[in-house]
């Protein structure tokens, strides 16, 4: 029999989860890939909420984490699927775990990749905004900035995360702004710089 694949078993065995197939999935006796990484991994990509409810329903552990620490939260969050990140942290994920050897967070992914539904529902929750990339210092805005991303340099400064932070190298998100020619977000971070500077700010 060919194997069920991630996005039809769950409606191939109608939710059955006695079924012993399904039960292998849900961790009793399931390998797991070469990174350690669970069904809910998958799901997570995926965004497929119904599957994983039903799964959560069922005792399956929405929160593990991979070997290098990467758990369905930061996938959900890389692959910009809103829904099953509300969904896992209503679970009981762990908001700013980070992975190893970076610390990346669910919301550096998420602004790493550009999802601005994702990083504003995350900031809501309380995500940290001081999060930084471990071997290069980079924070957030320095990574909106080198994306030439406004929307989510926005949200970033609205948040109240730091505009004069310097990175590893010491530069500063408009500098990353200039490094990428994006010259518009560029002239927005020095205004913004310019005014903490003259009325406090950080």
């Amino acid at each position: 029999m060919t194997p069920p694949t991630v996005t039809t078993d769950l409606l191939a065995y109608n939710f059955n989860l006695d079924t012993p197939d399904l039960a292998s999935l849900l961790g009793r006796g399931r390998p797991v890939d070469h990174l350690g990484q669970s069904f809910m991994h998958d799901l997570a990509r995926e965004g497929d909420v119904l599957s994983a409810e039903a799964l959560f329903d069922a005792g399956l552990d929405i929160d593990r984490a991979d070997d290098e620490g990467r758990r369905p939260l930061h996938e959900a969050a890389f692959s910009g699927k809103l829904g099953m990140v509300q969904f896992l942290l209503s679970a009981g994920a762990v908001l700013d775990a980070p992975i190893h050897p970076f610390g990346y967070t669910a919301l550096f992914y998420a602004v790493q990749q550009g999802h601005a539904d994702v990083v504003r529902f995350l900031i809501a929750q309380g995500a940290r905004l001081d999060v930084t990339e471990r071997l290069t210092g980079q924070g957030l805005l320095h990574v909106a900035a080198a994306r030439g991303d406004m929307q989510l340099a926005g949200i970033l400064i609205a948040a109240g995360i730091g505009t004069l932070t310097e990175d590893g190298r010491g530069q500063t998100a408009r500098d990353h702004a200039a490094r990428g020619n994006h010259k518009a977000l560029e002239r927005v971070l020095l205004k913004v710089m310019q005014h903490h500077a003259v009325y406090g700010g950080v």
